[in-house]
């Protein structure tokens, strides 16, 4: 399959195909990988764990069946089963890398059947010959108990069953006409198992992807719900926000300013005589002209605390939370300053020969009951005579403000 990055559609994809050989592609393989591996280490060091205590149980049933070696099987079960058992379980625990987790595990089974097998041969014991019976709980526990990924499953599998084929023979106390029975029953256990890990797996996968994809879905909801939420509240033109998002900003900074006992300031500016700019120069570049002043506006401005919106046309109002009216003026003047600097050509300008704005300053201190539209009608009221005054100036001028307590802008 091809290589590609995670998605919807390549889930899609992917339980169309059905993934029989149980492999997702490798981005999707590795994204399975983090989500399920480490609890999977956990869950097969556990019940190896588990596997490796039936030892007890069966080093009594050794006494009675092999005693002949019975001394061996000690050694084999508890010198070297448990061990190395446990060893293997401490690795599975800290999560390797996937082949070596369920390569572990899976050599670990064919490791004991081997050991085992070793023992039965070995005996002289007349009911050595019942001892195979026990293989069966190390064929089935992998398959269905622990539920080894099947790839690592089958070639385990493959291999106990060999090594069952070509000791269960050499049983002394095995009867010829029983060997093909012993064997077949193992080998048709197994196979049944395997058939079953294979479901297993392949359901374990598939559930896996429609979770995978009911997430990604609702990322994808939750994103494009953000981005319409935010294209609901900016201008599509200068990026600033727009009324609504004015209205937002505003009713939850209404309640701060009476309780931090914080003035807000307002500044409202307006493009001088951008009705002429546009009739000269084309709407298309009376569109930059919006655009540059925008830039101008918000560059000046501290971000997270201020806002600007485009308030409407060539309108734009600023927001200056814990500003006092000197802090606000100064503001002002240097956005008014900043776009006379841009030195936008306008030919139809009597004010100057480039685009200039005039700036009208309000604010509302926070003892004042004042609301958001008298706060911007005062600001609008100011920015008229600005314009009466002669345009490119803010008012009211800082000769004509008292003495306030400093804030820094």
């Amino acid at each position: 399959m091809q290589d590609e990055p995670v998605s919807t559609a390549g889930i899609d994809r992917v339980l169309a195909t059905g993934f029989r050989t149980l492999r997702f592609p490798p981005a999707l393989e590795a994204c399975f990988e983090k989500d399920t591996g480490r609890a999977r280490a956990h869950y097969l060091a556990v019940s190896a764990a588990i596997l490796l205590s039936l030892n007890i149980f069966y080093i009594a049933r050794d006494r009675t069946v092999i005693g002949d070696v019975y001394s061996l099987a000690l050694f084999v079960r508890f010198g070297l089963i448990i061990p190395l058992g446990i060893a293997g379980c401490a690795i599975v625990w800290c999560n390797p890398r996937p082949w070596l987790r369920e390569g572990l595990d899976a050599a670990l089974v064919v490791f004991i059947v081997g050991a085992l097998l070793y023992l039965y041969t070995s005996s002289r014991s007349p009911l050595a010959a019942h001892a195979h019976y026990s293989l069966l709980v190390l064929l089935i526990f992998p398959n269905i108990i622990q539920r080894l990924r099947f790839w690592y499953a089958l070639s385990s599998s493959v291999l106990a069953i060999t090594l069952c084929a070509v000791a269960i023979p050499r049983i002394e106390a095995m009867p010829e006409p029983a060997v093909y029975g012993a064997i077949l029953t193992l080998a048709t256990a197994t196979a049944l198992t395997l058939i079953a890990n294979w479901q297993f797996e392949h359901d374990e996968r598939r559930s896996y992807l429609l979770n995978l994809r009911d997430v990604l879905r609702g990322e994808q909801l939750t994103a494009v719900n953000r981005d319409l939420t935010a294209v609901s509240v900016l201008d599509p033109l200068t990026g600033l926000g727009n009324r609504r998002r004015l209205d937002q900003f505003v009713e939850t900074l209404w309640v701060a300013r009476h309780e931090q006992h914080r003035p807000v300031a307002f500044l409202m500016i307006d493009v001088d005589f951008f009705k002429s700019f546009n009739d000269e120069y084309g709407h298309q570049t009376g569109d930059s002209c919006l655009k540059a002043v925008a830039e101008v506006v918000q560059q000046q401005l501290r971000i997270g605390t201020d806002l600007a919106v485009r308030y409407g046309g060539e309108e734009f109002l600023v927001v200056l939370p814990g500003t006092y009216m000197a802090a606000a003026i100064a503001v002002a003047d240097r956005i008014r300053g900043a776009i006379e600097r841009l030195a936008i050509a306008h030919v139809k300008s009597p004010a100057a020969p480039v685009v200039t704005v005039s700036i009208g300053v309000s604010v509302v201190s926070p003892d004042e009951t004042d609301d958001c539209a008298t706060a911007v009608t005062a600001a609008d009221i100011a920015m008229y005579t600005a314009k009466q005054l002669g345009r490119n100036r803010v008012w009211p001028p800082l000769a004509d403000v008292p003495d306030e307590v400093p804030e820094p802008h």
